[in-house]
């Protein structure tokens, strides 16, 4: 599904993008895709994809582990 549709930007492109960086970073992630850099009106949805699928990546997951 499109999140951005001025950049036509996708939420598997979000996810990849989290993915390949091994950042879960909402400004750094949406400035690196151009996500809300016309109208904004995409933002809300992009960073509530970002967010849950960075709940579920596996960089978080090893992320969290080592802080125990």
């Amino acid at each position: 599904m499109y999140v951005c549709i001025c950049k036509g930007i996708t939420e598997k492109q979000i996810q990849d993008a989290i993915t390949s960086r091994n950042s879960n970073n909402p400004k750094e992630i949406l400035k690196a895709l151009g996500v809300g850099s016309d109208c904004g009106t995409c933002v809300e949805d992009a960073v509530s994809t970002l967010l849950e699928h960075s709940a579920k990546s596996p960089y978080e997951m090893k992320d969290s582990s080592n802080k125990s």
